[in-house]
């Protein structure tokens, strides 16, 4: 948290993360249960980006969402192993949010409708 007990200004990928999440209850109307869970996986998915220094989605590779996923799948020291179709739930709100083109190039945001 910034001096002063300001706190920090939203980077590009926490915005994107909002309004995607808006998208889905007001375009798509989902579930409770199942925005919850994209949620909680896309917060995931931000901290794992954010402890790689990426504040943007312009920035993000396929290798970057496959080694994601292989976190996932093995868990660390915050996170216990996911089941392999809790991961696959993962993958799906990433993929949701941005789909990525080539092994190393990085993919822009795709605009909601």
């Amino acid at each position: 948290m910034p001096s002063g007990g300001q706190v920090a200004a939203p980077n590009q990928l926490d915005r994107v993360l909002r309004g995607y999440l808006d998208h889905l209850v007001v375009e798509r109307g989902i579930a409770d249960n199942t925005l919850r869970s994209y949620r909680r996986d896309l917060r995931r998915y931000s901290e794992y980006l954010g402890g790689r220094g990426i504040t943007e989605l312009a920035e993000v590779t396929e290798l970057v969402v496959g080694e994601f996923l292989a976190v996932l799948r093995e868990g660390n020291a915050d996170h216990p192993p996911l089941a392999t179709s809790s991961a696959a739930r993962t993958l799906v709100a990433v993929r949701g949010l941005q789909p990525v083109r080539g092994p190393g190039r990085a993919a822009g945001h795709r605009r909601c409708p």
